[in-house]
């Protein structure tokens, strides 16, 4: 029955975060097309948000009533990986209607925006804040402290467990049943430790490297959204690193039961989901209140236009496969602010970018791979 919970769970989390996502957008970025300020709350741009949502809506309550039947059909004659892969699809097909239902409400608002033609007459400008150069905002170092002692902590819960673990150590779970040992060694203890602190120094360099990127301010109003984006900076940051302690505790309340021989049982198993479900909540929420680069966020006092008549350039060549992916060769930058969803992403035009990617993905093949070697 935890097995179908949890399904059902990330059926409706799927759901809730669609349904959520023109409220998080910013308003010159309804479905990632680049609007004027001043078309921001155009009749068409807010009649695809309320067909969006009620399509989605219909779908997410649709597909909870199917992963609920096909879950609990399942559940008395196979295991706890076979009701997950079951249970699965509902939640897929969900995830390919929210994607279409996307793509027919952006394809829609490109079309308005070129037939009305939206940017006709309208001055476009790059707005820059240098003192986000000058005096940048600083990592909110305190926040890491609990993200980088959890792994110590899981070190040290190791080397005190090691004398007495068994000579054979499970190394993985299907929920209640061990179906995969390792012979006891130091490497048992190591690899968890190795996890905890890889993700967490990543998080830290990527944090550190996205508050030197360059900002997507708002023309119509710089001073404001400059403000927000400084906010937006704190608060994110703040909520990704509350992520990745839960994250680590997820780790540690998981290898602490099979450093000791048995599958994680009831108590270890609610720690567990616990743990992560607040860390992903908190961000859920700091993402939706804040707003893409704090479009959202309430600055104090609220200022009116600045340039009521000027607007970011329109870009929307660059961004490719619905606005996932940002391609500009001639844009220096590495990191970019994201058009779907929250955060950055990479400029895939810049070979810098590649470079990285590479890198990155390089170091998560060595993770898996070494202890399989090993």
């Amino acid at each position: 029955m935890m097995t179908v919970a949890l399904v059902n769970v990330a059926l409706l989390t799927v759901a809730g975060s669609a349904w959520m996502m023109p409220s998080v957008q910013r308003p010159t970025l309804p479905f990632g097309v680049r609007v004027p300020a001043q078309r921001a709350g155009d009749a068409a741009i807010a009649g695809q948000i309320r067909t969006f949502r009620s399509r989605v809506a219909a779908s997410g309550l649709v597909g909870l009533l199917a992963g609920v039947a096909l879950t609990l059909a399942v559940a008395g004659n196979g295991d706890d990986d076979t009701v997950a892969l079951v249970g699965l699809a509902p939640m897929v097909a969900l995830m390919l209607l929210v994607a279409l239902f996307y793509l027919r409400a952006r394809r829609a608002i490109q079309r308005v925006k070129a037939e009305d033609g939206w940017y006709t007459g309208v001055t476009q400008r790059i707005t820059v804040d240098t003192s986000l150069r000058t005096g940048p905002e600083r990592l909110p170092w305190p926040w890491m402290l609990p993200a980088l002692l959890v792994p110590l902590v899981t070190l040290a819960a190791g080397i005190a467990a090691y004398p007495e673990m068994p000579d054979r150590v499970p190394t993985r779970t299907n929920g209640s049943t061990v179906v995969a040992w390792q012979a006891k060694s130091p490497w048992v203890v190591g690899v968890p430790v190795a996890i905890e602190l890889a993700t967490t120094v990543l998080l830290i360099a990527l944090l550190a490297w996205s508050y030197r990127s360059r900002a997507d301010l708002e023309p119509s109003a710089p001073k404001r959204s400059a403000s927000q984006h400084r906010l937006f900076l704190r608060r994110i940051s703040r909520a990704l690193l509350v992520l990745a302690t839960c994250g680590n505790l997820t780790i540690l309340c998981a290898v602490l039961p099979m450093w000791q021989g048995r599958a994680p049982g009831p108590l270890a198993t609610v720690a567990m989901l616990l743990s992560a479900l607040l860390g992903t909540v908190y961000v859920i929420v700091v993402a939706v209140r804040a707003g893409q680069g704090g479009s959202r966020i309430a600055t104090v006092p609220a200022p009116p236009a600045e340039r009521p008549d000027a607007a970011h350039p329109d870009d929307d060549r660059h961004w490719r496969l619905a606005g996932l992916c940002y391609v500009n060769r001639d844009d220096p930058a590495i990191l970019v602010q994201k058009r779907i969803g929250v955060g950055w992403t990479l400029n895939f035009g810049n070979p810098r970018s590649l470079l990285l990617l590479v890198a990155v993905l390089a170091a998560l093949l060595a993770g898996v791979l070494v202890p399989a070697l090993v």
